[in-house]
């Protein structure tokens, strides 16, 4: 969020202009009240901008450009993952098609076989036998030549398709297993509130979990294992607040992007996670089994990259689980 710092972004003088966007948010809060509506985010933003637009044109752009501030690109990501998508749509369609013309000559070639076999078995001439090779031949070689163009366009399509496929899922934000979202989606919103802090300057953290080995080394099998990450993400997704990015960071270890919350509220939320997970029942193979975590905790420093910060809290997971500890904190 943006605080009230005397520093100067994009021609903008934050200091004074939050001022004024105070003195503003209080008019549509009042507005809110006195005609009797909730004053929701929901429709706190809706009243926002329609009395934006009785605002001089000065106060309306320093307000649009602050928002700007906090804004991302989002939507050209998405523009570009979209077209990723119907660009392999359209490979996949043109191998459908090329498919069918091979499937179509090789039924005319297998039947033009039959009729070559049929008329051999009546041949009654050495010349007419010379007559039936010769046009079986030239007869197949123009199959052959119709097959050998569509199953060249049909290696070319499926390794264009191939090369498309990587990139979506290189890009992809999603996690089907869990239905959180996934480790490259978790790393481009830390780097995205890297640069948020420093801009602004407030404090943000964030925590990196697992299930203890030993509670999972008591399951049998992986599929147990998996119905028991899931009850984490459930949890997981139950307790965070909207603002928080929730995301399962691969073999069964989640993270939690917490926005302008500082170690303490960071331990806090480790420390309620913990008791809702320990004190909800969970039966699997039979018996009840009490689940207990363990965390790694670490504030986003701006001078540390993305990959950095969640690899600490990663490793201070094995430190919690080696001490015995629920979590442990990356110092900088």
């Amino acid at each position: 969020m943006i605080t009230k710092k005397d520093v100067n972004v994009a021609g903008v003088d934050l200091n004074e202009a939050s001022t004024e966007i105070e003195v503003f948010a209080k008019k549509v809060f009042d507005k809110l009240i006195e005609e009797n509506v909730y004053p929701i985010p929901y429709y706190y933003s809706i009243y926002f901008f329609n009395m934006l637009e009785d605002e001089s044109p000065e106060f309306k752009k320093s307000v649009m450009e602050l928002i700007e501030l906090e804004g991302s690109n989002e939507l050209e990501e998405d523009l570009k993952f979209e077209q990723k998508l119907k660009q392999s749509f359209k490979y996949s369609k043109e191998l459908v098609q090329n498919s069918a013309v091979v499937y179509k000559l090789s039924n005319i070639l297998k039947e033009k076989n039959k009729n070559y076999l049929a008329e051999i078995d009546n041949v009654s001439t050495p010349q007419a036998f010379k007559n039936i090779l010769l046009n079986s031949k030239k007869n197949i070689e123009v199959i052959n030549k119709k097959l050998d163009i569509s199953l060249q366009t049909i290696k070319e399509l499926y390794a264009k398709n191939v090369t498309t496929l990587k990139e979506i899922e290189k890009e992809s934000i999603f996690d089907s297993l869990y239905g959180l979202y996934n480790k490259n989606y978790f790393l481009r919103e830390v780097k995205r509130e890297i640069s948020q802090i420093n801009k602004f300057k407030h404090t943000s953290s964030l925590i990196v979990l697992r299930v203890s080995s030993d509670i999972l080394d008591k399951l049998k099998s992986e599929k147990s294992k998996v119905v028991v990450n899931r009850f984490i993400a459930k949890i997981l997704l139950k307790t965070s607040r909207r603002t928080d990015i929730i995301s399962h960071l691969g073999d069964g270890v989640f993270g939690m992007l917490l926005k302008h919350t500082d170690r303490i509220g960071a331990m806090k939320t480790s420390e309620r996670l913990s008791d809702m997970i320990s004190n909800s029942a969970m039966f699997i193979e039979g018996d009840e089994l009490e689940v207990k975590i363990v965390i790694g905790i670490s504030e986003i420093f701006s001078e540390k990259n993305e990959e950095e910060i969640v690899n600490c809290a990663y490793k201070k997971v094995d430190e919690a689980e080696k001490e015995s500890q629920l979590y442990k904190i990356c110092e900088d």
